[in-house]
């Protein structure tokens, strides 16, 4: 019978070259799509900006040929999306958000005719911008994996060279608090009935678990850019009985091989799809990020997530907060925003917006399970939605959910924090 994913290997050669950490063949047409992908976006973004351009880079999943593609009657899908970086000359406009939205969705377009589906986010800077880049996951990944697809081939050399040891801790508490947030978009499909993910909920949940290894990774000094190279380190140090770890280690690794076979190959065989595999996974979540908070806030003891967020947050200096909450004044217009200053400057005591909306993503996030079980009425649950609505910069403009659950709000206030002034900044 012929898989429905893409084959990287096949059958029980996956599994076990996942767990192992051997490196994939990648297929033909996995190789085809991210070609044409490339090829498209080169063509487009070069007939818009033309001589302004210096390059074009491509990163992610993609970049590493580590994307999840899928086969369909009608031809390829590309779960995730396809992420360039275009990089413009010294003294060249730059393009308006409204003008990158308008290319990425053209050369959306141009591959769909190619029965290639994918979302494509083309993302404009300088060289200065590489050159800028801190100590961080994202920055080591991309000097590293990172493809120029077109232009100059040096453009990755201008990222300041750091080791995978240099790679701080709180970077990687971030990205696991960014999956929990990005994840928390696709909990709506679920109610007390369900016994199967729907597929973007799956998605995000191997995902989480790919990234939860990463995470965990980098606070024992075994990061690697690579997912099978993740999985393989997971296994050998889950042999180690001394390894210090928040959960059962050997089971953790064994589920993070699992999502990783998947997320390489998309074939269905591998495909966990119950919603056990989603309760897991915001178990691990739960004892992972206290693990970390504990270690980054130097605390110990049994500590609720507010105290444990407010530990860290006094860990901030006076710099970072202003610097936070600069950003949020710039992306709110400056002065157009003043009304707000005042409500802002009180809440700059206590932590920046992203240490905010982390801390009010957690409550949520924690208690999921819970609240789908119960139809976001549980009873005897101790929380305040109105005070955890009250740690946001903002409310969302508008809910999907009127007459609903109040965390359900709550989760859309998240997200809409998140993408105003989180997402494209490391304030």
């Amino acid at each position: 019978m012929e898989s429905t994913g893409s084959q990287i290997l096949t059958g029980e050669s996956a599994k076990a070259a996942a767990q192992a950490g051997e490196t994939a063949n990648v297929s033909d047409r996995a190789i085809h799509a991210r070609n044409l992908i490339s090829a498209r976006a080169v063509e487009v973004l070069q007939a818009a900006y033309g001589s302004a351009l210096q390059a074009i880079v491509l990163t992610g999943s993609l970049a590493r040929d580590e994307a999840t593609f899928l086969s369909h009657s009608t031809g390829m899908e590309l779960l995730g999306d396809a992420d360039f970086l275009v990089v413009f000359s010294a003294g060249s406009p730059m393009p308006s958000v409204a003008g990158e939205g308008a290319l990425s969705q053209k050369i959306e377009e141009l591959l769909l005719k190619e029965d290639l589906q994918c979302e494509i986010h083309a993302h404009a800077v300088s060289s200065q911008y590489f050159r800028n880049l801190p100590r961080a996951i994202f920055s080591y990944e991309l000097r590293k994996c990172g493809r120029v697809v077109w232009g100059d081939p040096g453009i990755l050399e201008l990222i300041p060279d750091f080791s995978a040891a240099d790679l701080p801790r709180e970077d990687a508490w971030r990205m696991l608090c960014n999956r929990m947030i990005e994840h928390l978009a696709f909990v709506h499909r679920l109610t007390a009935d369900s016994a199967e993910l729907p597929r973007d909920l799956h998605y995000a949940t191997v995902k989480l678990f790919i990234d939860m290894a990463t995470s965990y990774l980098v606070f024992t000094g075994q990061y690697a850019p690579s997912y099978q190279t993740r999985a393989q380190r997971l296994q050998r140090m889950a042999a180690d009985s001394v390894t210090s770890a928040p959960f059962p280690l050997a089971k953790f690794a064994a589920r993070v091989s699992d999502c990783t076979v998947w997320k390489l190959t998309g074939d269905d065989e591998y495909r966990e799809s119950s919603v056990e595999l989603w309760k897991e996974a915001i178990s691990y979540m739960r004892r992972l990020w206290r693990w970390q908070v504990m270690q980054l806030a130097g605390k110990t003891g049994v500590l609720t997530v507010a105290e444990l967020s407010h530990a860290l947050a006094r860990r901030q200096t006076a710099k970072q907060r202003l610097r936070g909450w600069a950003s949020l004044v710039k992306r709110r217009g400056g002065l157009k925003s003043v009304a707000q200053w005042p409500g802002w400057v009180r809440m700059a005591f206590r932590a920046t917006p992203r240490y905010l909306v982390y801390q009010t993503a957690t409550e949520v996030a924690f208690r999921l399970p819970c609240l789908v079980k119960h139809s976001g009425q549980p009873p005897r649950l101790d929380v305040n939605w109105d005070e955890l609505r009250a740690l946001l910069p903002e409310r969302a403009p508008q809910s999907q959910y009127k007459g609903e659950a109040l965390w359900r709000k709550l989760v859309d206030d998240v997200l809409w924090n998140y993408s105003q002034f989180l997402e494209g900044t490391t304030a």
